[in-house]
C-alpha cells in the first residue's frame, strides 16, 4: 500500500525524544507499506462512526490513520492517556 504522512503526523514524530518509541513506529509504517490490504495490518481497529479512519496500537501509544483509496494517511500519534481520542479524527 502507498502511504502519506501529515504535516501535524510529522511534527509529533519529530518531538519525540524516546528512540524505542521512533523504532517501533518505523517498524509500523514499514508494515502498512509492506500490506496489501488492511487485514494485514496487526492491532488495526476502525474508529467507531468515522468511515475510513483506524487506530494502530502498540503499547500505551495510539496511530490514527486513515484509507483514501490505495493510500494510507498517517496523521496522529500520541499516548492513549494525553487525550488521543480527543484529538483523532
Amino acid at each position: 500500500m502507498n502511504f502519506e504522512t501529515s504535516k501535524q503526523f510529522d511534527k509529533i514524530v519529530f518531538k519525540i525524544q524516546d528512540q524505542s518509541v521512533k523504532i517501533r513506529l518505523k517498524k509500523i509504517i514499514e508494515k502498512v507499506a509492506l500490506a496489501r490490504s488492511l487485514e494485514e495490518i496487526s492491532n488495526l481497529t476502525p474508529i467507531v462512526g468515522h468511515p475510513n479512519y483506524y487506530r494502530i496500537k502498540f503499547g500505551d501509544y495510539r496511530v490514527g490513520i486513515s484509507l483514501e483509496e490505495n493510500t494510507v494517511w498517517f496523521l496522529f500519534f500520541g499516548k492513549r492517556d494525553e487525550g488521543t481520542y480527543k484529538k483523532f479524527p
